[in-house]
């Protein structure tokens, strides 16, 4: 089964037992930062926003449309207090579990309905490389973002170049885009546009140095327009390690390349997408 339908399909039928992302990562198999990031490539919402707005969302329906006691609603779906479950229906809604009981009418919530997946979109990828990458020092502007906010990589590109354009572009050779999970339950990352130590672009200001421990990439390329690179992206993840019986591993998630087969201006082209797969 594709890993997102898994998760949606997990969610559905564990909703009264609370299932967590760690819990989900043990019965998918996944890392947590993986399982969140297919998530939110898949369908715009994290995997702890899904869960909480299901939950929550089914609580609503029976304040409305049953004699349930809040609290036995509570219980139902997970929480352990009615004073939790009271806060996440306030953040969620904006209103108090009983509050909603009297108006019995949730027409202007906004509720979490469940997702209904189409069969996943496959890219033709060819078979990668296996490399070894030894130990390697980068320096770039790094940002953190959550996983479902990662419209802000353009930008964060943008405001990378004028650091590099004063560098021979030959000798530099490409630029690099480093994925790191950046908290404990996957939500986050820290993403990095960076270029090699030693090309002349120093550590400083809003620049900092990124040491990438050796690691055996499989380096899958994309090619085509950098519009499509995440639908390549999801592919890798959730179809060709896979298939070929890789895993990928932490702490680096997914190093992009963007080398001289790649016109920035056009955004077309080949970009590699190298995947830690441990040793």
């Amino acid at each position: 089964m594709d890993p997102v339908q898994q998760v949606v399909w997990l969610v559905e039928t564990q909703m009264g037992s609370s299932p967590s992302v760690q819990r989900l990562s043990r019965e998918t198999g996944l890392s947590r930062f993986i399982i969140t990031r297919l998530f939110a490539e898949a369908t715009g919402l994290t995997v702890a926003a899904y869960l909480r707005g299901r939950r929550l969302t089914q609580a609503a329906k029976l304040l409305t449309g049953s004699d349930m006691t809040v609290l036995r609603i509570a219980d139902a779906i997970g929480y352990g207090s009615h004073e939790a479950f009271t806060r996440a229906f306030r953040r969620e809604f904006g209103m108090t579990p009983e509050a909603l009981r009297q108006r019995r009418d949730i027409s202007s919530l906004k509720l979490t309905e469940p997702i209904r997946m189409t069969a996943p979109q496959r890219v033709p990828l060819a078979t990668p490389e296996i490399a070894q990458l030894p130990p390697t020092r980068f320096v770039g502007l790094t940002r953190t973002y959550e996983m479902d906010g990662l419209g802000g990589l353009p930008n964060q590109w943008q405001d990378f170049i004028p650091h590099i354009a004063h560098l021979d572009p030959k000798r530099v050779g490409g630029a690099y885009g480093i994925v790191r999970n950046a908290s404990p339950n996957g939500e986050k990352i820290a993403y990095s546009c960076a270029i090699r130590e030693g090309l002349g672009l120093e550590a400083g200001g809003d620049l900092d140095t990124i040491a990438v421990p050796a690691m055996r990439l499989a380096k899958f390329t994309h090619k085509g327009h950098i519009s499509a690179v995440r639908a390549s992206t999801m592919s890798i993840f959730a179809h060709e390690l896979p298939k070929l019986g890789l895993s990928p591993q932490g702490p680096i998630d997914l190093i992009e390349f963007y080398g001289p087969a790649f016109d920035p201006h056009s955004g077309f082209g080949e970009i590699g997408l190298w995947v830690n797969i441990g040793s």
